[in-house]
């Protein structure tokens, strides 16, 4: 008998956890976000050793 692919997956976390495990889609959203935001902090600096304003 083939194994059902709708099982739930085995979780390697602590049985009380109810937190999912991070999947392939979660870790390219944050790892955008850590781009992003590593991109605007460099801009930021860039632009602070220019002497110019931060503000619009």
């Amino acid at each position: 008998m083939a194994p059902n692919p709708h099982a739930p997956m085995a979780d390697d976390s602590e049985s009380g956890s109810t937190r999912p495990p991070m999947n392939v889609y979660t870790a390219m959203l944050l790892l955008s976000f850590i781009a992003v935001s590593t991109g605007c902090l460099i801009l930021a600096l860039d632009l602070f050793a220019r002497r110019m304003p931060l503000h619009p």
